[in-house]
């Protein structure tokens, strides 16, 4: 299972490292993202949660450091000036729009040949600490720019975190 978990996780890391560098014309600091095992993780103030459906169920997650989030905000709305309420809701969109279009664009079943589902991303405000459980495998990386980091991880499977996590309403597959 762990290696199923890494087969996934390396080419969204890699997809997002491409994501920043040449649509969000970021600079990416590292060329390659080392993917560590984790007994506990804190995630990020402002983390993205996809489940993933089918025969391989998890969860993916996408954090952003709030400078980072930030500046891609602003990028995606050329610089135009927002409100505190309506850059907050942008914030929102921004982070679930780049972490379900990079997990879209790459997701394969490393397990069958059968479809893997998404559900619909969900931002996290809150910075929540997990700690890994027997028969549980979580699995982060992090990507390195100029203006701030964005930490993935990939913890499952779902059933051992849905209580933690206190998602069930929100994430379907």
């Amino acid at each position: 299972m762990h290696d199923i978990f890494r087969e996934i996780l390396i080419p969204i890391s890699n997809r997002l490292r491409d994501y920043l560098k040449n649509d969000m014309e970021m600079e990416v600091l590292d060329e390659k993202s080392e993917v560590m095992d984790s007994e506990h993780l804190v995630l990020k103030e402002n983390t993205v949660f996809i489940g993933t459906g089918g025969s391989v169920q998890l969860f993916i997650t996408m954090g952003f450091e709030k400078e980072l989030l930030e500046k891609l905000v602003k990028k995606f709305y050329w610089g135009e000036e927002l409100e505190d309420k309506e850059f907050l809701e942008m914030q929102e969109s921004v982070a679930c729009e780049i972490s379900n279009t990079v997990i879209g664009n790459v997701i394969k079943n490393p397990v069958d040949s059968s479809i893997i589902s998404i559900s619909p991303p969900i931002l996290i405000h809150d910075a929540k600490s997990l700690t890994k459980y027997k028969n549980s495998i979580m699995l982060k990386t992090d990507i390195v720019t100029d203006i701030g980091n964005v930490q993935m991880a990939i913890i499952g499977p779902q059933e051992l975190f849905l209580d933690k996590l206190d998602l069930k309403g929100n994430i379907k597959c």
